[in-house]
């Protein structure tokens, strides 16, 4: 009897096997290999839970991101997706923190003047009625007036100017709301105070007819006082000549 010898393998059958061993699909059989994961799959990937409005997970993956992949063209932009996801959430604070930062490391990258935007409109979305404090209104004014001041051909001058004039006509309502609180108190040179500067500051929110006939009794009101005061004053000097 012969004996049985193995056969020897060759090279061709050797490349299959170590195919197999690292997952590749080959024949048909076998499964497949994970592709490496890239700065770009990894954004759209990303970008794809925002688009679904999943902002909790898409600023996790962002921030992964941004971890994985520091010197990738499409950081940036990770920061940038990142901080709209923390916008949509409402965590407004964090998202103005991630859109100055945005603002600080690239500096003339061409989504700045919408950064800047966005950070008028975490203020915006923060303003409260006119009986309140106005700060976020004039931070939010601030932003949009920079925008269209200094980015005149950006696309997005054009909702600046809107979002603008509405915390014009704000922050002028508050001033009205202090200045006719005082009017009615009978503090009569406050409340001019406050309706001259509305004027002054917010020549076009369209309140002078509201204004005018009050400024006209406040004047006339401390013209009154004067000139009581000072026939008092004339009274008393005449008693202390005597």
């Amino acid at each position: 009897m012969k004996r049985a010898t193995g056969k020897k393998i060759g090279f061709s059958s050797l490349a299959i096997l170590f195919a197999l061993s690292l997952g590749f699909w080959v024949g048909g059989c076998g499964p497949k290999m994970v592709p490496e994961r890239t700065p770009q799959m990894a954004y759209e990937e990303a970008l794809r839970l925002l688009q679904r409005k999943k902002y909790e997970y898409s600023a996790e993956a962002f921030r992964k991101l941004k971890e994985d992949f520091p010197l990738s063209t499409y950081t940036p932009l990770a920061e940038l997706r990142l901080a709209d996801s923390l916008y949509f959430q409402k965590e407004y604070a964090e998202a103005i923190v991630q859109y100055e930062d945005f603002k600080k490391l690239h500096p003339i990258h061409p989504e700045v003047p919408y950064a800047i935007n966005q950070v008028g409109m975490c203020h915006f979305k923060q303003m409260l009625s006119i009986d309140r404090d106005q700060s976020v209104a004039e931070k939010a004014l601030e932003q949009f007036r920079y925008v269209i001041e200094n980015f005149p051909q950006s696309k997005y001058v054009s909702e600046a100017q809107t979002r603008m004039q509405i915390c014009q006509r704000q922050l002028a309502d508050h001033e009205f709301y202090v200045g006719h609180f005082y009017y009615r108190k009978g503090h009569y040179k406050a409340a001019l105070g406050r309706f001259e500067g509305i004027l002054k500051k917010y020549p076009n929110v369209g309140l002078e007819r509201k204004i005018n006939p009050l400024l006209a009794t406040c004047r006339e009101k401390i013209a009154k006082e004067e000139k009581k005061r000072k026939e008092k004053e004339e009274k008393e000097a005449k008693k202390k000549k005597k």
